[in-house]
């Protein structure tokens, strides 16, 4: 990352980042999610933020600042399955120093086939929580689930 010259004083540290799917972004250290030990199959990347898809898009993008590639694609899991429970996280809201559960974001990442959009999937037995006070996040591994790590996040056609 490449301080930002334009920066004061009162605000937060910025810097320049290359992403492959939004170009150069600016990002400032407040927007900075860290996960450890990182994501599944991603363990030596740990910052990460989060991009809107679109405005009025339950879709976000979770973009890796420390090198331009990975960028997932997450949605909270209310919208693909609307009673899905992790269970209790009273280790991780430890974990993660949580104050206020009204904190904790809670997403699942879709995978989507190249030109079958229709196709996507979630991953439920791998949810993200996110501790937005201090920028804290975790992936679970959910053992003992009822869910499947490729769940259609789409009904299927009849």
């Amino acid at each position: 990352m490449t301080p930002d010259p334009q920066k004061t004083p009162t605000e937060p540290v910025s810097a320049t980042i290359a992403t492959k799917h939004f170009g150069e972004i600016v990002v400032r250290e407040d927007q900075i999610i860290t996960f450890s030990p990182g994501l599944l199959g991603f363990g030596e990347l740990h910052r990460y933020i989060l991009i809107e898809h679109g405005q009025d898009s339950p879709f976000l993008w979770l973009q890796c600042v420390d090198k331009s590639d990975p960028a997932f694609v997450v949605i909270d899991p209310i919208f693909v399955l609307p009673d899905y429970q992790i269970g209790p996280i009273t280790g991780i809201e430890k974990e993660l120093d949580v104050q206020n559960l009204r904190d904790l974001k809670l997403l699942v990442i879709l995978t989507i086939p190249p030109g079958r959009p229709q196709d996507m999937t979630a991953n439920l037995m791998g949810p993200l929580l996110i501790n937005l006070a201090n920028r804290r996040g975790k992936q679970l591994v959910l053992e003992s689930s009822p869910y499947s790590h490729k769940h259609p996040v789409l009904p299927a056609k009849s």
